[in-house]
Order: C-alpha cells, then structure tokens, then sequence
C-alpha cells in the first residue's frame, strides 16, 4: 500500500514511517524541516504545507496518515502553540489536495477529550485541559475533526490519551469511558492506526484509544 505521513518528523509521525515502512508498504513522508533524515527507502517530500506541495505528496497514493500537532513550549497556562492555527489552517489544505488526487482513505491523530469524548473523561483531566495550554491546543483539534468529519472522505480520527515514548505494548483497547490515569505509548497508536488501514472499511471514527486508564 502507497501511504502518505503528514507530520513525519514529530514522534507519533516517526513511529508511523517506521512501522510502516517495516510492514512492507510505501512510505511518502511529508515534513517542513530540510534537516529531517528519512530512513532508507522512504520518499520525502519537505516543505510549507500549501495545497500544491499536498498535492505533489498525495499524487498517486492510497491511504493519508495524519500526525500533524500543535508543538506547545510548555503547559503552562500562558503558552501557546508555535503555529497557532496550524490545523484549522491545513486541514481543508488536505481534504481539497485528496479530492483533487482522489485519494479516499485519512487516519488523523487527535486526542481524547476532543469533540464528545470530553464527557468520557475524569473531572481531573478534564480541568488539565480548561486550566493548562490544552485550552489553546484543542480548538484546533476539534477543527480539525469537524472539517474532516464534514468532508465525504473516508475518515477514522482516533483520540488517543496521554501519549508516553515507552515501548509498544500491543494492548490498546477502544475505550466507552476513562479513569484514572490514561496513557498510550506513542509506537501503539502508530501500530493501530496501521492496522485500521490494512483493513477494508474503518469499523470506528472518533474512538478513544489507551492502554492503561480505560473503564
């Protein structure tokens, strides 16, 4: 399978390149920074994400994996994203670049506590998300989700909980509600997201995944 990585550089995206890659399918990665090293064998396209470069990236490929993030300096309550508008920016970028390119298939990371998942989550994270630099971070995901959710394409956005750079652990489960202290390695999401592609059709669209934490 031909597989396009938005986002390739940053942790979840590296772990998406690499399993990728390993299992066999061709890996296109698509990063801003010229300094980014692709492993071997890996196509990059690098740049600013504008429809003509999405487009380059997406011509003639089959599935989207988008692990696009909002780079925070901290939690603090004052700081905010590098790009502020990051995905409310170049979400329609891609779902324009698909539709021109008649690519069907996205896996778009977002994060749990987006969109109705909220009501899942405990009281504690859910005052971590009003109080911290979340507050900033999670309008942006949640644009970014309508916007995919809206467009026709074929759509699945797992929202994973705290991501951690631990080992794959190969238990993520597909959580109704969380308690307690949630997280997911970064390499099991990565895994997942894999395994949705390699299927026909997505069994789930907005699901909450973790390891540890589920009810």
């Amino acid at each position: 399978m031909k597989l396009v990585v938005l986002g390739a550089s940053g942790g979840c995206g590296k772990e998406l390149v690499e399993q990728a890659k390993k299992r066999g399918h061709e890996v296109t990665a698509v990063v801003r920074s010229r300094a980014w090293r692709a492993p071997e064998g890996v196509r990059t396209v690098t740049g600013e994400l504008t429809l003509d470069l999405l487009r380059e990236a997406l011509r003639g490929q089959d599935v989207v994996l988008c692990a696009l993030g909002l780079r925070l300096p901290g939690l603090a309550p004052w700081a905010r994203p590098e790009v502020p508008d990051l995905l409310s920016r170049v979400t329609p970028l891609v779902v324009s670049a698909m539709r021109a390119e008649g690519v069907r298939r996205i896996v778009a990371i977002s994060a749990g506590g987006v969109g109705d998942s909220y009501e899942r989550m405990p009281g504690v994270f859910k005052a971590f998300i009003r109080l911290t630099a979340l507050r900033h971070a999670y309008p942006q995901l949640d644009a970014m989700e309508r916007e995919l959710l809206a467009s026709g394409l074929d759509v699945c956005i797992p929202r994973p909980t705290g991501l951690t750079d631990e080992p794959a652990t190969g238990r993520v489960v597909v959580a109704e509600r969380i308690a307690g202290r949630a997280t997911i390695p970064r390499a099991d999401v990565a895994a997942w997201m894999l395994d949705q592609i390699e299927q026909p059709a997505f069994e789930h669209r907005t699901p909450v995944i973790t390891v540890t934490g589920a009810a």
